[in-house]
């Protein structure tokens, strides 16, 4: 039996109560973002092509939400890979990537662009098709704390996302300076062509010590020979002499302990304001 979730519609209107008060690339500098991952579960003898309708109309929605300035992005990812023992726990996460931590959708004005004078009964019908498709397993609320993105970053031209759920070996033991170290490789794998992204985020909802994981790290790539090949060292021209790279390696095995490790592919999502 699968946990029960509310739908999607009622858990923006309760995210808004509790704060009364890919994506860094369309952020501005220094502008705080929260990632919502919202993991679905296809229903039995369906596929990702039933669930593309349901999403899409969501798309829609959330287009409206970004044109108003009130989320920057939204984004359909469907997993490939994992290393997760239960192999069908979801099949794919939608990303909400919001300024604020309560979510905020469409207004009613752009709501009713969208369906006219039926958007209730639009909306209950589309709550109706989501649940008979892919319903809600789980939802995880990350802060998105750094990242580094090619300038012409798109998800269109990015095949794939490789994702790290982390733990720290030693609970407590500071990161901070590991982190830039792999932002600073990063940003020199963007300047060549090696990744066209990189990130790093922090868990805030659920996170407990039975979580197992409180970090994740993602990289975006066209093709996996970047994850097999990270400074480039087939090139001839690598971006970090092999030493020096074993060493960063030793350091980041030393500190974290990759939980579980995705291969996700994007196949929907929002553009950015104008564009």
């Amino acid at each position: 039996m699968r946990p029960l979730f509310p739908n999607r519609q009622t858990i923006f209107i309760t995210l808004l109560s509790l704060v009364s008060s890919f994506a860094v690339a369309q952020m501005k500098p220094g502008q705080k973002a929260y990632m919502y991952l919202i993991y679905h579960k296809l229903n039995p003898g369906l596929t990702i092509q039933d669930a593309l309708p349901v999403e899409r109309e969501w798309k829609k929605i959330n287009q409206a939400a970004v044109d108003e300035g009130k989320l920057i992005g939204w984004y359909m990812t469907v997993k490939q890979f994992t290393s997760n023992p239960n192999q069908t726990e979801y099949d794919y996460v939608t990303r909400i990537v919001s300024p604020e931590m309560a979510m905020k959708g469409a207004s009613p004005e752009a709501m009713a662009r969208i369906y006219g004078d039926s958007v209730q009964a639009k909306m209950a019908d589309l709550q109706k098709r989501d649940r008979m498709t892919a319903p809600v397993v789980k939802i995880e609320i990350w802060e998105i704390t750094d990242g580094t993105f090619a300038q012409n970053f798109a998800p269109d031209n990015t095949q794939m996302m490789v994702v790290e759920r982390m733990k720290r070996r030693t609970p407590g033991a500071d990161y901070d300076g590991l982190v830039g170290q792999i932002k600073k490789l990063a940003e020199q794998r963007v300047a060549q062509n090696n990744l066209t992204g990189w990130d790093f985020s922090t868990l805030v909802i659920p996170n407990g010590s039975e979580k197992g994981y409180e970090f994740s790290m993602a990289q975006y790539v066209t093709n996996m020979s970047a994850i097999a090949d990270p400074v480039m060292a087939g090139s001839g021209k690598p971006i970090m002499a092999a030493p020096a790279y074993k060493q960063l390696r030793k350091q980041i095995d030393q500190t974290f302990d990759v939980v579980r490790q995705e291969v996700y592919r994007f196949m929907e999502y929002t553009t950015p304001k104008g564009k």
